[in-house]
């Protein structure tokens, strides 16, 4: 039982890992299994612990096997020990390994209990902490967990309904996500009412701020905007938006900014200042307190989709949307430029716009994007320089900027749409090259014939054309 002796230690380290593993897999009656995962509990924060569970191959059919034990507190501890391995932000594989099939479902019939109310908590616990994993929140929604899950969502357990809340809010946090989760219109109203419901009415600020986040994420689906303009809720989310307190206006702001992805409801958002609301989120630097950091993110996704819709690029520039996206085009953070880049891309196409961001200096961060090497940022780089370079003036900023330089980089790329649009761009830059030229000799050669039409050296012959005597 030597393996035993660190569990005796009030302080459990890293270094005591080997022991906790060895126990875990050689552990058979209630008690030891309770002790061992007591211990791997108190080091699951280390980064190093997940990973070592997964290459083990021994331990965690033994989590899932102690999840369905008859000892209540066996089958507690095991799922704690679930929900804390599966929230790791590591690439690990170990929360993909604990959600298999047959535990998500376990673990979603538990919602069903009525005696042990503790049980059903933790079930709810572990999905608030897996679902924020992509592979485990895709495979709830494909294998309609979510419907599960919605039996925590609605418990009358405030802790219980609060972890399933927050669940929910996950599970939506990709579009392929919220789009299976809103595949039922019926559905889709039922969760409209029910989240709205709780908007209103809470006061509880934890609760309110996870339904308002639950409700931004799956308004990346079209039918859940949808439904929230048709049950007329806009108002309330734009009024959370408009609110001082930065975690209720964050998640709120994010709402409107998803909501305009929806092209249906783009004309409406503006109606209500959506434009505004963006630009003044902009104005947020990274120096400001933790949850306002993401404001800027939020403002940049919002007025990428907003400028999709043409005939709102020209009011856009006219309500400092332009100042904006150049403002954000040269912050730290890569998530604000790609997406400063692609309202960038849009409102260009404006050419009022474009001259304007030009002016304002557009070209210096667009390019230093575009040669960055990272995927998303030159994808979206390339295509705002490629609108932006449509005039010959925004072209000779263009290169005055750096931006021969900058085509040789990306023509060296290994983003085949990087080397597409930047050859594209060389070769119309070149054209336009050409143009001036053939306009300059064109120019030269009005004015050679003028000046010999004024010496008197200038003939016609019998047919009418024009030669010259030499």
């Amino acid at each position: 039982m030597g393996w035993l002796s660190c569990f005796s230690r009030q302080k459990i380290t890293e270094d005591d890992m080997p022991e906790i593993l060895q126990a875990l897999m050689v552990a058979k009656k209630p008690k030891a299994s309770k002790k061992a995962l007591k211990a791997l509990l108190a080091i699951t924060h280390m980064g190093i612990v997940p990973p070592a569970v997964v290459r083990s191959g021994k331990i965690i059919p033994k989590i899932h096997a102690w999840a369905q034990s008859r000892d209540g507190a066996l089958r507690r501890d095991a799922l704690v020990c679930a929900a804390s391995l599966s929230q790791d932000s590591l690439d690990s594989g170990c929360a993909e390994a604990i959600a298999t099939n047959d535990f998500l479902t376990a673990c979603g019939a538990l919602g069903k209990l009525k005696k042990d109310q503790r049980l059903v908590r933790l079930g709810a616990r572990y999905f608030a902490s897996a679902g924020g994993n992509h592979a485990v929140r895709k495979k709830i929604v494909d294998g309609n967990i979510h419907d599960q899950v919605w039996s925590f969502v609605k418990s009358r357990d405030p802790e219980t309904m609060k972890f399933g809340v927050l669940a929910f809010g996950k599970f939506a946090d990709d579009l392929y996500c919220a789009e299976k989760m809103c595949a039922e219109e019926l559905t889709v109203d039922d969760l409209v009412k029910f989240f709205m419901t709780k908007i209103q009415n809470t006061d509880n600020t934890d609760v309110e701020n996870w339904c308002l986040m639950a409700v931004a994420r799956l308004a990346q689906a079209s039918k859940f905007s949808s439904a929230l303009a048709k049950q007329d809720k806009l108002p309330v989310i734009f009024a959370k938006a408009n609110d001082s307190i930065a975690g209720r206006k964050l998640f709120a702001a994010l709402c409107v900014a998803n909501c305009a992805s929806n092209k249906n409801l783009r004309v409406r958002l503006v109606k209500h200042r959506a434009f505004q609301l963006f630009v003044h989120m902009s104005t947020v630097g990274s120096h400001a307190r933790e949850d306002m950091r993401a404001y800027q993110r939020v403002a940049a996704l919002g007025l990428r989709n907003l400028a999709a819709n043409f005939h709102l690029r020209a009011l856009a520039g006219r309500v400092g949307a332009v100042e904006a996206v150049v403002r954000m085009l040269r912050s730290r953070d890569d998530q604000i430029r790609r997406f400063a880049a692609r309202a960038a891309a849009d409102l260009s196409l404006h050419e009022e716009n474009a001259t304007k961001m030009v002016t304002l200096g557009a070209f210096g961060p667009l390019i230093l994007m575009a040669k960055s090497g990272d995927k998303h940022c030159e994808n979206e780089a390339i295509t705002a320089l490629c609108n932006l370079a449509l005039t010959e003036d925004n072209q000779s900023a263009f290169m005055k900027a750096g931006g021969m330089e900058a085509m040789e980089v990306m023509q060296l790329s290994s983003n085949p749409n990087v080397k597409k649009l930047a050859k594209k761009l060389q070769t119309r830059v070149r054209m336009s090259k050409l143009r001036t030229a053939a306009r300059f000799a064109g120019k030269m050669a009005l004015t050679h014939k003028n000046a010999r039409i004024a010496k008197g050296d200038w003939e016609e012959d019998g047919d009418g054309d024009d030669f010259s005597r030499g």
